[in-house]
């Protein structure tokens, strides 16, 4: 392969990788998850032989995991092509998790081409440029949008052009507080025209507003069980470790690493949580709790809220802390036709980890609260008791 084909192959996939992150993600974030992830995987090939794990735990933090799952497919399907990063709209469609944005920002950024890319930002110029009023979300409105942004983009400069379009919206077209006099297409746009005219049009009615979906609320009971393996043992010397299980391949934050937790129809008082908690570790590791002298101590740590694009999810969080007695008592039953994943991990690795955001706020609230422990009781020593 010649160097000029690699350092295109290489373009393609740079663009591919930070259109992605930057999907939803704004660019001061984006920015170190990009160098981390172009120092690991520097070309797609590199990224073809990762794990769907080590892909998982770069991204945390980023969310919408799907779409790292679907560059992971990605880079697999075009090596297994052949290798050659395709350049053209049409081919790059072709491509898992690649759709008509992605397409279009690879194509005109990375290889020139005079294609257009519409996102939010280009939608909300546009709509006011030429007065759309129409719903924006309407798949007719849609097209239009794209028809619009092809006949305006620069055949010379194309990456180029988007990129510029994309940030006026970001900045002086902004939605609520539009900086109409310092736009250097000011004397283009329709609307600032029209409200110059009539005191009843205002530039920010457009795009038209589209009630949003309201998002499901879902409870959950997450119980974060460590394990000791000395009873008597409090301090940084402990051997101690948390149980971690996997999710499935399919659905929500598919593959990713979370404490033991179980799903509530509604919201829950700690008892009822608890007798759920139980039930499930007692059919999925064996763990029998109604044996006294296995627990050291059970303590409600509080809730936390995290927020998903169509979920708002409400964690009410224990921290469960047991004797050991030997790794034949905790064995991960088969649930259905699959088997779920489940690990140890000490207080070190489980820091290190790239836990996904939500799983982290519960990991922060225990250390947050065992620091608050040792600091009001110095010196305590772990009970075998259940704290209600």
């Amino acid at each position: 392969m010649s160097g000029g084909l690699d350092e295109r192959d290489k373009r393609g996939y740079a663009v591919w990788v930070s259109e992605v992150m930057l999907q939803q993600t704004r660019v001061s974030t984006v920015i170190d998850y990009f160098k981390r992830w172009m120092n690991k995987w520097p070309t797609l090939h590199h990224l073809a032989q990762a794990s769907l794990e080590e892909v998982n735990e770069m991204w945390a933090g980023l969310g919408y995991y799907r779409r790292v799952r679907f560059l992971l497919q990605g880079a697999k399907e075009v090596v297994e092509g052949g290798g050659r990063f395709p350049e053209t709209v049409s081919d790059l469609r072709k491509i898992k998790g690649i759709g008509e944005y992605t397409a279009g920002a690879i194509a005109s950024i990375a290889f020139r081409k005079a294609v257009p890319v519409v996102d939010g930002n280009v939608v909300r110029v546009i709509s006011r440029l030429k007065t759309i009023s129409a719903n924006p979300k309407d798949a007719a409105t849609v097209k239009s949008f794209w028809k619009l942004a092809g006949q305006l983009v620069d055949p010379c400069r194309p990456g180029d052009f988007n990129q510029a379009l994309m940030e006026l919206g970001a900045t002086l077209c902004s939605l609520s507080n539009p900086g109409c006099a310092a736009c250097p297409i000011s004397a283009q746009c329709h609307v600032l025209s029209l409200s110059g005219e009539n005191e009843l049009v205002h530039v920010t009615d457009y795009p038209t507003k589209v009630v949003k979906a309201k998002q499901r609320h879902e409870f959950s009971a997450v119980s974060v069980v460590e394990i000791l393996n000395c009873q008597e043992t409090m301090g940084p010397q402990s051997s101690s470790k948390y149980i971690l299980v996997k999710r499935p391949n399919k659905g929500l934050l598919a593959g990713l690493w979370e404490f033991p937790s179980v799903l509530l129809e509604k919201e829950a008082d700690l008892t009822s949580r608890r007798k759920a908690v139980d039930n499930y570790l007692q059919s999925s590791f064996n763990l029998d709790l109604k044996e006294s002298t296995r627990i050291v101590s059970r303590e409600n740590i509080g809730e936390c809220v995290h927020v998903f694009s169509h979920i708002r999810l409400k964690m009410y969080v224990e921290l469960l802390v047991l004797h050991a007695k030997g790794n034949r008592s905790i064995d991960y039953k088969k649930q259905g036709k699959e088997s779920i994943t489940w690990k140890y991990v000490d207080n070190e690795n489980l820091g290190n980890m790239g836990l996904t955001s939500g799983v982290r706020k519960v990991y922060t609230m225990v250390q947050k609260h065992k620091q608050t422990e040792q600091s009001t009781i110095p010196g305590r020593r772990r009970k075998t008791a259940v704290r209600r």
